[in-house]
């Protein structure tokens, strides 16, 4: 069995896993703008091993008490939502110019430059923006604690970066993978067979993530703000300073600004999301070994970036341990932490429950989350169904208005 029938299903999550670890290149991702990558198994070289199948999130992962994962955060407290942790923090980077270049603080960089610098790792898979195509983001792998500056920042945009595995499996050495939520799932799932990429990847790091965007929905904030998306030059969404915003140039030097409030909350940006993430609860990449994301409490407001900060394995706390220096971190309680992420809970647990619901209404493949409630109330119905009505609305008028 292969990964055709999840992407047919509708239930890709666009993570690029199977790429990354079928043996015979039979699988691949293309890129479009539209809707970010189309999967295609090419039958005639398929071997059927059921690599990719196996290390596939699209269909959903077990979340029950005694899943597989949780050997790695094994005694940890568990919290809905919240997930394993051991240790929480609100931290942000040390040095002031990482912590002002970075979406949150800086927390990201910060960590994974520990990394190399200790040589915990040998390198980072991060993101970055295509230095060919500004659109599009993509999977590399940094060396160097320079290198990993210039991946700094969210990026609002699909990006297939387990599609790097393949290289790993090829190249020895130790690597730390920064990624979302579904990123973090395929990788863990393609450990479970994979002892190589149990060794080569010992250190995760997840990116809190309420939803993320297709590739064209760039390009219309391009478009609104008067620019050709085709001849952009440099694309970035965050920062510097918190919470920053977008900055769009083309190769005629022209420069467009758009706050981080403005953008986000543009209907059409939020409208051109990949479905399937709209059907995903993991907001806080529960099956890393580090968690990080923006701390939104009105008591950092004003400040140049606050991060919540989740060691969930021993793994996790020793990066951070080790990476003393390099961060200033204050406690924080798993009520605090939850209450930083109000609106992503809207999102990953109230609406995801009712577009759920109307899913199985209309008897399309569902992803599975044993361990979680995700039944639906009343009140997340109508969630659902709100959300649906402003999605496909605000869709049909990108449509109308930019159709190329």
């Amino acid at each position: 069995m292969n990964v055709q029938h999840v992407y047919d299903d509708g239930l890709c999550m666009q993570c690029g896993t199977c790429e990354g670890v079928c043996p015979t290149g039979s699988v691949s991702l293309t890129w479009e703008l539209r809707t970010g990558y189309r999967l295609s198994v090419e039958e005639q070289t398929c071997t059927d091993c059921g690599r990719c199948h196996e290390a596939c999130p699209g269909p959903g992962l077990d979340f029950t008490p005694g899943a597989w994962w949780r050997e790695r955060n094994e005694g940890a407290p568990y919290e809905d939502f919240l997930g394993p942790w051991r240790r929480l923090w609100f931290g942000w980077a040390a040095d002031e110019t990482v912590r002002h270049a970075g979406a949150s603080g800086g927390v990201a960089t910060a960590l994974m430059q520990a990394a190399l610098v200790s040589e915990i790792v040998d390198g980072v898979i991060a993101v970055r923006m295509s230095t060919t195509n500004p659109l599009a983001a993509e999977g590399v792998i940094c060396r160097s604690p320079v290198e990993v500056a210039a991946c700094h920042g969210s990026k609002y945009n699909v990006v297939a970066i387990n599609t790097v595995l393949g290289r790993i499996l090829e190249e020895p050495g130790r690597y730390a993978l920064v990624g979302l939520p579904c990123h973090i799932q395929g990788l863990r799932l393609a450990q479970r067979r994979s002892r190589r990429l149990r060794e080569r990847v010992p250190l995760t790091m997840g990116i809190f993530c309420g939803l993320t965007n297709e590739p064209r929905a760039t390009a219309v904030l391009a478009r609104q703000a008067g620019l050709d998306p085709g001849e952009l030059r440099d694309v970035s969404y965050r920062g510097p300073g918190w919470p920053g915003g977008m900055r769009l140039e083309d190769r005629h030097g022209a420069v467009r600004r758009c706050d981080y409030a403005d953008f986000t909350d543009d209907r059409r940006f939020k409208a051109l999301t990949p479905p399937r993430c709209r059907l995903c609860p993991d907001a806080l990449a529960e099956l890393a070994d580090v968690s990080v994301g923006d701390a939104w409490l009105d008591r950092f407001t004003g400040s140049d970036g606050v991060s919540d900060v989740i060691a969930r394995t021993p793994a996790g706390e020793r990066l951070l341990a080790d990476a003393a220096g390099y961060l200033s971190l204050q406690p924080a309680s798993p009520t605090e932490m939850i209450a930083s992420q109000s609106e992503t809970y809207r999102v990953k647990r109230d609406v995801c429950r009712g577009r759920l619901w109307l899913r199985s209404l209309a008897r399309l493949p569902l992803p599975d989350y044993p361990g979680l409630d995700l039944s639906s109330s009343p009140g997340d119905r109508l969630r659902g169904v709100a959300d649906a009505a402003q999605e496909r609305l605000f869709r049909s008028l990108a449509d109308r208005r930019y159709p190329d």
